[in-house]
């Protein structure tokens, strides 16, 4: 993943691929999780960490944890004041297997973006967590 600004606004371009989008904490092995926000200082210093090989993209909600829809209706459960992209290859079985309606596919190079004000673009899906909880 390419990161192509980090002041207030961020904005990184994903590899084609499939991804998990949610809270990362929902997705990534346990056993993998302190690693993963280690490499990032907790997406504070960055909104790509890593972990295994892998990238994983988080960025914040504006009012932390909470249930939040996009544009189509999906609602997104937050428990990690995040909301962000797995690859599918990093996700525990269990993700996979009770949220299928989370797996995104991105055919080629997609721009994820936020200003930072709780407003996320993944691709075409569209989050806005600055309205409040759904």
């Amino acid at each position: 993943m390419k990161v192509l600004s980090l002041p207030v606004s961020r904005q990184v371009m994903v590899p084609p691929g499939s991804y998990y989008l949610g809270d990362p904490c929902y997705s990534v092995p346990d056993g993998d999780w302190d690693e993963l926000l280690s490499s990032c200082d907790y997406f504070r210093a960055s909104p790509v960490g890593k972990v295994r090989g892998f990238e994983v993209l988080s960025f914040s909600t504006a009012y932390g944890d909470g249930v939040y829809k996009d544009q189509h209706g999906n609602a997104y459960s937050v428990d990690s004041g995040m909301i962000g992209l797995v690859p599918v290859e990093l996700c525990d079985g269990e993700s996979l297997y009770d949220e299928p309606e989370r797996m995104v596919t991105f055919a080629s190079e997609t721009l994820c973006e936020t200003n930072g004000d709780g407003r996320l673009y993944f691709g075409s899906y569209f989050i806005d967590t600055k309205r409040g909880e759904a």
